[in-house]
C-alpha cells in the first residue's frame, strides 16, 4: 500500500474527535498524526483510540487532545532503513512517522509487506431471509442481499470482505428466494470460502436460525445481517470480544440526530431552558454480533427468536459489551439507503 499523502493525515490538536473520524475512515493505513501549531508530531491516533474515547463518554466535538496517544513510536530522518525495519516488527506496526530534527513529520516509513492473512477460525452466519418488503417491487423477484451494487450482489461485496480478512466458514441462513442466493454462491468455492447454508421453512429472525446450526464449534460464532454494508473490520470486533471476555458483543454506530426546532425544557409550565436545533447522539445496533458458543443453548429451537432477546438478560454485565463503529455504514433497509449505497461504490469510496 503506498503512502497517503501527509496531508490527508494530519490534524492539529486543536481538531474534533469528528474530524479525526472523517480523516481516518478516509485513511488507507487507519493513522492520524497530531501536531502543534508548529507542525511538530505530539501524538497519533488510531481506530482503537478512538474507540476506547467514545466507550469512555466523550463527544464527537471534543478536542482529539482527550482520546490521542501521547506515546508513540517515531524515527529520525537519518535512521537507517534497516534500524526502521526493525522497529516495525518489534512492535508489530506497519507505518513509523519520521521526523526531522525539530520533530516535524517528513515522511511515513512503511515495511515489506506481511504475510497473507491467516485463516480465522470463527463461523461467520448471514441473515440473509428477509423479505425486503420496504424495497420492493426491486425485491419482488430478488432477495434483497442479491441485489447489485456495483456489478455484483451486495452479499457478494460481504463475503468478499469477509473473506480478504481471513474467514473462510461462512454460513448463509436463506428463507425468501433462498434457492437464488444458494444457486449464485454454491459451495463458495469460486470465492475461496466454504459456504453451506440454513434453510428456514419460517422466519425465524436474527437469532432463530442459530437453533439450526450443527457442529462443534470452540471459537466465537460472529453473526452479522445481510443488507449490512461497513467499514469497520469484522475481525477487530472478534478480538475484542475474546480480549474482554465477553459472552455477547454488539456492534454499535453513533447515530447523530438533529431537531429542526427550539427545544423548550419545563418544570411543570415554568420554561428553565431553551435549546436551538440541538443535535442528540445515540448508539444504534449496527447489525454485526460476536457471540460465545456457549450460550446456543439458550435458543429456542424453530420459535421465531431475535439477538436483542439474547441480551436481556445480560444488560448492566460485562457479559454484554458494545464495539463502537465510527467506519462508514449503511443498513439498507429503504430505497435511499440503497441509492446511497450505489453512490458510495460508483464513487468508489468504499
Amino acid at each position: 500500500m503506498a503512502n497517503p499523502d501527509l496531508a490527508d493525515i494530519t490534524m492539529l490538536e486543536s481538531a474534533s474527535i469528528r474530524a479525526v473520524i472523517a480523516a481516518l475512515d478516509h485513511s488507507p493505513i487507519k493513522l492520524v498524526l497530531v501536531v502543534d501549531d508548529s507542525d511538530r508530531l505530539t501524538a497519533t491516533v488510531t481506530d482503537g483510540d478512538v474507540r476506547r474515547g467514545l466507550l469512555g463518554g466523550r463527544k464527537l466535538e471534543d478536542s482529539v487532545s482527550t482520546i490521542a496517544r501521547r506515546e508513540f513510536i517515531a524515527v529520525g530522518e537519518k535512521t537507517r532503513s534497516n534500524e526502521r525495519d526493525e522497529k516495525l516488527r518489534a512492535f508489530e506496526i506497519d507505518y513509523l512517522p519520521v521526523l526531522d530534527s525539530n520533530g516535524r513529520v517528513v515522511g511515513l516509513h512503511s515495511g515489506a509487506k506481511r504475510p497473507s492473512q491467516e485463516v480465522k477460525p470463527n463461523t461467520v452466519v448471514i441473515m440473509a431471509g428477509g423479505l425486503g418488503m420496504r424495497l420492493r417491487p426491486m425485491t419482488k423477484t430478488v432477495p434483497k442481499p442479491m441485489l447489485p451494487l456495483a456489478g455484483k450482489p451486495m452479499l457478494e461485496h460481504v463475503v468478499e470482505g469477509l473473506r480478504d480478512e481471513g474467514f473462510r466458514d461462512i454460513v448463509l441462513s436463506i428463507n425468501y428466494l433462498g434457492h437464488k442466493i444458494e444457486h449464485h454462491f454454491g459451495d463458495g468455492s469460486t470465492l475461496g470460502v466454504n459456504i453451506s447454508y440454513l434453510a428456514e421453512e419460517k422466519p425465524l429472525g436474527t437469532g432463530g436460525a442459530l437453533s439450526l446450526l450443527t457442529g462443534d464449534f470452540t471459537a466465537p460464532i460472529v453473526v452479522m445481517n445481510g443488507d449490512v454494508l461497513m467499514a469497520a473490520k469484522v475481525s477487530d470486533i472478534v478480538g475484542y470480544h475474546v480480549a474482554n471476555g465477553a459472552e455477547i458483543t454488539v456492534g454499535v454506530k453513533v447515530l447523530e440526530t438533529q431537531i429542526p426546532y427550539g427545544v423548550v425544557s419545563l418544570e411543570g409550565a415554568r420554561i428553565v431552558g431553551i435549546e436551538e436545533k440541538p443535535t442528540y447522539s445515540d448508539y444504534v445496533n449496527a447489525g454485526v454480533y460476536v457471540i460465545d458458543p456457549a450460550v446456543l443453548p439458550e435458543i429456542p429451537k424453530g420459535e421465531r427468536f431475535d439477538m436483542p432477546d439474547m441480551l436481556t438478560s445480560r444488560i448492566g454485565t460485562t457479559k454484554a459489551l458494545a464495539f463502537p463503529m465510527h467506519e462508514s455504514w449503511i443498513d439498507i433497509g429503504r430505497p435511499v439507503d440503497f441509492d446511497r449505497a450505489q453512490q458510495s461504490y460508483q464513487a468508489g469510496k468504499e
